[in-house]
Order: structure tokens, then C-alpha cells, then sequence
């Protein structure tokens, strides 16, 4: 059996290479209902980045002639570049900046998708399980809607950056479950709210501001997931990794 992280056993967890665990008959029956009301009232906020109807992508957006975000955001136009450009070229770096950001967005959502669907493989509880594959799945969706976005923008997203590409790879890749929840769940999350909020008040174009209040409502539902855990966390076992059966 892992070795506890929490006084809470809905965040007990084994080793991912430990499957036979998932298999044993007293697991299926031993299930919080911590999370039962996120995970019902996932059909209040679903939407679909395929059908119009939800979003669409293909409303026109002149980028030669609006930033997608006010200058004023921008904090490369703050320096002294800004008196050598003219107000074109403020428009265009505006929103190669935009690019960067939203691509970097992107990569932060699928490192969340990624994340998401490792705890499905340790979290021995099923209603926590659940959970994660519940949002393993939203996360895809907006893997799916920004993928989309930067296309429509762009062509492409540009390269993820060296510290969130390290970043999301050390919370993918980590044994540490606190290191998971917290990481993500509560500082990663909080974070994407913050970016979906800010694109949903302050953008000029109204896909990303429809992007933004989608995504923002499917974050809102995501960062209780690690403040329930937080709530319950004490005690110097905190820091304990999955371990196999009999370690």
C-alpha cells in the first residue's frame, strides 16, 4: 500500500507501475464522494471548440490594424523600443508577443492534460480517479480550442519556453503526489485562471474573449480539487511518494 501523503485517503496512491493495485476487489468499494459534485456537474459547463454553436473561430480579426490585447499590456512598449516604431510595427510586435504568450498557454494546458491523466495511473481511490480522468478530459478540450485559436491567428504555436517546458516536465514526471497537486492543481491552475480572466476582461478579440470565459469556467472547477487537499494535509508524512505494495 502507498505510503500516505495526507490524512486523507482519497489521495492515496501507488507506484504507476504498481497496476495490479487498481485491480484489487476492496479498492472498487472504498470511494469519496469528496468530489462527487465537481464531477456531476461537469455537463454545466461543457462546451465543445468543434461546434459553433459554443464557439467561433472564424469570426473575422484584422491583425494588421487592432492588437488582440491593448498596448498598454505590453511590456516590451514600455521601453525605449517603443519610440522607434511606428504604430504599425507597435501593432504587429503587440501581438507577436500575443503569440508567445498564447502559445506558451497552450503548452502550460497540455502539460495539465498530462498531469491530469498520471494521476488516473496512482490515485487508488476511484471517486478521485475519477476526477482526474474528468478533468484529464477538459484539459483536452482546451488543448483542442487554443490549438485551434493559434491557428486561426497564427498557423502555429511557437516553441515552448525552457523554464515551463522544465517545469511541466519536473510536475509530469515527479513520483511526489503533493509535488502534482500542488504544482498544478493549486499554483499552475491558479495561475491559467488568472491568464483566462485577463483574456476574457481585457481582449479586443471577442475569440479569445469567448476562449477565455470557456476555459475560465472548467478552471474554476479544477483548482478545488487542490485546495480540498490542502485542506486536509498535515502531518510529516506530506512529502511521502507512492510506493509499491510492501515497500
Amino acid at each position: 500500500m502507498a505510503q500516505q501523503i495526507t490524512y486523507d485517503k482519497a489521495y492515496d496512491a501507488v507506484a504507476p507501475e504498481d497496476f495490479p493495485a487498481m485491480l484489487e476487489v476492496p479498492r472498487y468499494g472504498r470511494r469519496t464522494d469528496a468530489f462527487d459534485g465537481i464531477i456531476s456537474a461537469t455537463h454545466d459547463h461543457f462546451w465543445d471548440p468543434f461546434d459553433r454553436a459554443y464557439i467561433d473561430f472564424d469570426q473575422p480579426f484584422d491583425m494588421s490594424k487592432t492588437p488582440i490585447v491593448p498596448l498598454d499590456m505590453i511590456v516590451e512598449l514600455r521601453s525605449a523600443v517603443a519610440d522607434r516604431l511606428d504604430d504599425g510595427q507597435k501593432i504587429q510586435l503587440a501581438n507577436d508577443v500575443t503569440h508567445w504568450s498564447v502559445s506558451n498557454l497552450l503548452h502550460g494546458e497540455q502539460g495539465a492534460l498530462s498531469l491530469s491523466a498520471s494521476l488516473c495511473h496512482i490515485l487508488l481511490d476511484p471517486g478521485a480517479q475519477e476526477y482526474a480522468a474528468n478533468q484529464a478530459r477538459e484539459e483536452a478540450r482546451h488543448v483542442a480550442g487554443f490549438t485551434r485559436y493559434i491557428q486561426k491567428r497564427w498557423g502555429q504555436p511557437l516553441p515552448v519556453g525552457k523554464t515551463i517546458a522544465t517545469v511541466l516536465g519536473d510536475l509530469v514526471s515527479t513520483p511526489e503526489v503533493y509535488k502534482k497537486i500542488v504544482g498544478m492543481q493549486m499554483l499552475i491552475e491558479g495561475l491559467a485562471m488568472g491568464s483566462f480572466a485577463t483574456f476574457n476582461a481585457k481582449t479586443n478579440d471577442p475569440v479569445l474573449r469567448r476562449l477565455g470565459q470557456l476555459g475560465l469556467a472548467d478552471k474554476a472547477v479544477h483548482h478545488p480539487f487542490g485546495a480540498t487537499w490542502a485542506a486536509g494535509t498535515t502531518g510529516p508524512s506530506r512529502g511521502a511518494r507512492p510506493k509499491k505494495r510492501g515497500a
